[in-house]
This record gives C-alpha cells, sequence and structure tokens, in this order.
C-alpha cells in the first residue's frame, strides 16, 4: 500500500501509464509468474498504474498466497477491479491494493472480520459474520476506499481525480493515457496450463495420452500416436503438485490401463471389462478427492464412458484396419515366382520375391530345395508355396 505520512496533504499523482492485467479461468500460479514479469519488464514508477481485472471463479491456495505477497510488495499504484460478472472472490486476493472495485453481486468470502472491517461494509452492504462472507450491494457508487461499478470504464471513470482512495491520495489520468490502455493477458504456455488447470481437461487429456500409448502397442506404426500420447501425459501432470492431486487414484488408474492392455491382448470383452470401467471410475473419483477445486463427477464419469468406448471399439477397429490393409498388401504376392531360401520354424519358409524376403506357409509333407523356384498361393489369407 502507498504510505502517505502526512494526513493533511493530498499527495496528487498524474498517471502516465495505464495498463490491465485480466485474470480469468482457473487462477493459477502461471498468472502470477505473468504479472510478476510483466512487473519487472516493465519497470513501473509512482506515476503508473496496474489495473487487474479479476473475473476467476476458481483459484489455488499457493496462487492466492504468491499473489498476495507480489502485490504487497510494489510501491506503485496498484488497483483492482472484481467483474464483469457477479462471482465469489477470496478476500486475501483483493490484498495489498490502494483501490478496490466491485460489481454488484460480489461475494467476498473468507473475510477476517474486525471492527474496522465491519464498519467499512456492514452498513452498506450484507455481512455474514460466522460464515466470513461479504455481500456486494447492487447498488453502485464510491464508498470508503473502494466502488461499486458495473463495468471497467465506468470504474477508470471513478478513480480519476477521486480523493477518496488510498490515503488522500488523488489520481489524474490524462486523456492521452486512457487512449493507449495495454490490455494484458498471460502468454500462451501459460494460457495453455491455465486451460489444463480445469480438472475435466487436467483427466481427460491425462487418459486420452495413456489411450493412444495403448494404441501404438497394439497398432505397430511409425510411433507418432505414442509420441503425441506422451506428450499429453506430461502436460495434463503439471497441475498435479499445485492443485492436489491424489496419488493413489494414479495407481488406480494405471490398474485399470493394465487390465484394458490385458483385454485388448485376449481379444475379446468379458467380465474383465466390467472390471476395468468400475476400478477406471473409481480412480477418477480418488484422483480428484483432493483436489482445490471442486470437479462434477458426472462429467468424470462421462469422460470414463468415452475411455472405453476407445478401447473396446476404436482401438480394434484400428487394429483391424491395419491387418486389412497388410493382408490386401499381401495378396498382390499371388501367383508370383518366389525363390526357396530356407526352412523356417514348423511349416514357415523364408522365400524372395522381387528382391524381398517374406515369410510364407509351406506343405510340410513336401520337401524343397534352396534356390528352386515355387509359385505363390493364397490359403485361407495365408501365403503359401
Amino acid at each position: 500500500m502507498i504510505n502517505i505520512i502526512s494526513s493533511i496533504a493530498l499527495l496528487v499523482i498524474s498517471v502516465s501509464q495505464l495498463n490491465i492485467f485480466e485474470i480469468d479461468g482457473v487462477f493459477s500460479s502461471a498468472h502470477v509468474r505473468s504479472i510478476e514479469r510483466h512487473i519487472d519488464e516493465t519497470q513501473y514508477s509512482q506515476n503508473d498504474l496496474l489495473v487487474i481485472q479479476y473475473s476467476s471463479t476458481k483459484y489455488s491456495e499457493k496462487a492466492v498466497s504468491d499473489f498476495e505477497k507480489l502485490i504487497t510488495n510494489q510501491d506503485f499504484v496498484k488497483a483492482m477491479w472484481v467483474g464483469p460478472y457477479s462471482i465469489e472472490i477470496d478476500y486475501a486476493i483483493t490484498t495489498g491494493f490502494d483501490i478496490l472495485g466491485y460489481v454488484p453481486g460480489t461475494e467476498i468470502i473468507n473475510v477476517p472480520f474486525n471492527k474496522q472491517l465491519e464498519d467499512k461494509f456492514c452498513s452498506l452492504h450484507t455481512c455474514n459474520i460466522s460464515e466470513q462472507k461479504i455481500t456486494i450491494v447492487e447498488e453502485e457508487g464510491i464508498f470508503d476506499d473502494y466502488l461499486v461499478v458495473g463495468s471497467i470504464g465506468a470504474f477508470l471513470e471513478n478513480i480519476n481525480d477521486s480523493e477518496s482512495f488510498s490515503n488522500d491520495v488523488q489520481l489524474s489520468i490524462k486523456d492521452d493515457t486512457f487512449e493507449s490502455i495495454n490490455f494484458l493477458k498471460p502468454s500462451l504456455m501459460e494460457r495453455f496450463y491455465i486451460s489444463i488447470s480445469e480438472p475435466i481437461f487436467t483427466y481427460m487429456f491425462f487418459v486420452l495420452g495413456f489411450a493412444l500409448i495403448g494404441l501404438e502397442l497394439f497398432a505397430i506404426g511409425p510411433g507418432i500416436m505414442a509420441f503425441i500420447g506422451g506428450i499429453l501425459v506430461i502436460v495434463s501432470s503439471l497441475p498435479f503438485q499445485e492443485f492436489g492431486i491424489n496419488y493413489i487414484g494414479i495407481g488406480l488408474f494405471l490398474v485399470a490401463y493394465l487390465i484394458y492392455l490385458k483385454i485388448l491382448s485376449r481379444g475379446y470383452f468379458s467380465v474383465l471389462g466390467v472390471v476395468a470401467f468400475g476400478v477406471l471410475i473409481l480412480s477418477s473419483i480418488v484422483m480428484f478427492s483432493d483436489y482445490v477445486i471442486t470437479v462434477n463427477k458426472f462429467l468424470l464419469g462421462f469422460i470414463s464412458i468415452g475411455l472405453a468406448f476407445f478401447y473396446f471399439v476404436a482401438i480394434p477397429t484400428v487394429i483391424r484396419s491395419r491387418l486389412t490393409t497388410d493382408t490386401s498388401a499381401m495378396t498382390s504376392y499371388v501367383d508370383a515366382e518366389a525363390v526357396f531360401i530356407k526352412q523356417l520354424d514348423g511349416s514357415a519358409v523364408l522365400v524372395t520375391i522381387d528382391e524381398n524376403q517374406i515369410r510364407v506357409e509351406s506343405d510340410s509333407e513336401k520337401e524343397y530345395i534352396k534356390g528352386q523356384s515355387y509359385k505363390i498361393q493364397e490359403n485361407d489369407g495365408n501365403l503359401t508355396i
């Protein structure tokens, strides 16, 4: 906060630079890192103003703690407007700001009530001291060191040339400053982290990554799907530590995954498939039981059903498609002349066709001569000589 020793003199700050940083989505450490980097790069002076526009409904405790420390340690003018939607915001997020604004209907939770806060809020707004909550009224206006306004534009207009904030500090925002406002957001990679911090996307990318790896195990290919699957598993696990994933749930998921692989290797569903699906549902619930963000269990179940469909329908379909393609390619050798090379295990032999060595079946009762040519035939989908 800006501390003014004299309570008589009015400090007028002519704002020369105005930046608005938007916080939406899941409020996480990615937001805090982005704001900290912006402050370091911008090198704020006493004549600069940073406005945080906050509209996030979900957050991690680590992000709140780090954000509070970051804002409190800055010595330039800082303002926050909570909007444009009526949301629930933790009181700790608002600490350290010189000027605060709320959209009507905002709920402030975890309020450490004392006489000063009660005098400041409870005579005008609805306070529930037992639940540590303040509900901002629908009436707009300028109150004791904070505003209630419906838009960011109204917030900036009302703090301009107003003497009602921050210990007798008056802000004067120039017209050309209004015309050159910078609206800022986290970087692309930070926004991606913010997106996957949503538990539904975390779970979806995590299980899909393993599904693609499983597909590559059975439908042998160049490894692209396994690579993509590995990337999905890695990036989806990034928020685990910050948001408190339950690693017992991860273990249960791996058990379900191994059961699915066993089912695919056998080639039929059976009761084991029902067991795998049940373990998968249980793993999703346990996995997010300690998550700091509330998770919709119905959506977790829906994603689990989609994953089961992927294992029992999509993967076998791709395998059959590749096998059909391979068989179709091999039938082009029918009626071709093959040169016998050597006998392999059982009835299998190694022959050469157009300088390509391939494995075919043979008549176990017939004796073949090395270097002799034989005609390729098809028998029940297998190539024979």
